[in-house]
């Protein structure tokens, strides 16, 4: 038997319409006989269906619904050197946009009055003497502290969301520790920035 339509015992029948031996007829009464195949197909083309549907109507809500205030962009005080921030990263040095590792579930970031307290894996503490450097990265929605040091290429970076929070952390830390051009550009009030 070849594909396509043929007429048996007075039954109008499709066959070749699904791979394997799919094959519905229509016989004289009116009624439909289906195999298993094209019953499973409609059944797939029906949850597909519903499923792009359900998919447009997610984010038909989510592009509707405001937007919550990001964790970085509330105005918050550095309290007893706890500073908050959204993520901190493990980098490398010269290279202040790759991260090796991130935390963005419980990171921490405290500038004590001997040393730097920090996690990201795990908690570690520094002293300031350690610190070779730090340096400052800003994108959009972002604002990046990064921490060198003398005896590591890896660096610690923290991301404390805003340019405000972060000149409030650069100014906790004490004279001794040196500071980048922009770290000391940042620290900078916002009218001294502009020229007036």
């Amino acid at each position: 038997m070849t594909d396509g339509v043929h007429l048996a015992r007075g039954a109008l029948c499709f066959n070749g319409a699904l791979p394997g031996s799919a094959q519905a007829c229509v016989t004289e009464e009116g009624d439909v006989q289906m195999d298993w195949m094209t019953v499973l197909g409609t059944v797939g083309v029906i949850v597909l269906q519903g499923l792009s549907f359900w998919f447009l109507y997610w984010l038909w809500k989510k592009l509707r619904t405001p937007k919550a205030p990001r964790a970085g962009a509330a105005p918050l005080a550095i309290k007893g050197g706890a500073v908050p921030v959204v993520a901190t990263f493990t980098g490398l040095r010269g290279l202040p946009w790759v991260a090796l590792a991130t935390n963005s579930l419980n990171p921490v970031l405290r500038i004590e009055s001997e040393q730097l307290v920090y996690r990201v894996l795990r908690q570690r503490e520094r002293p300031f003497a350690d610190i070779r450097q730090v340096d400052v990265r800003e994108a959009y929605g972002t604002f990046n502290l990064i921490f060198e040091f003398h005896d590591a290429r890896r660096t610690f970076v923290a991301n404390v969301g805003t340019a405000a929070r972060g000149a409030q952390a650069l100014a906790l830390l004490p004279e001794s520790v040196p500071l980048s051009g922009r770290a000391r550009e940042a620290l900078r009030p916002a009218g001294a920035k502009a020229g007036v």
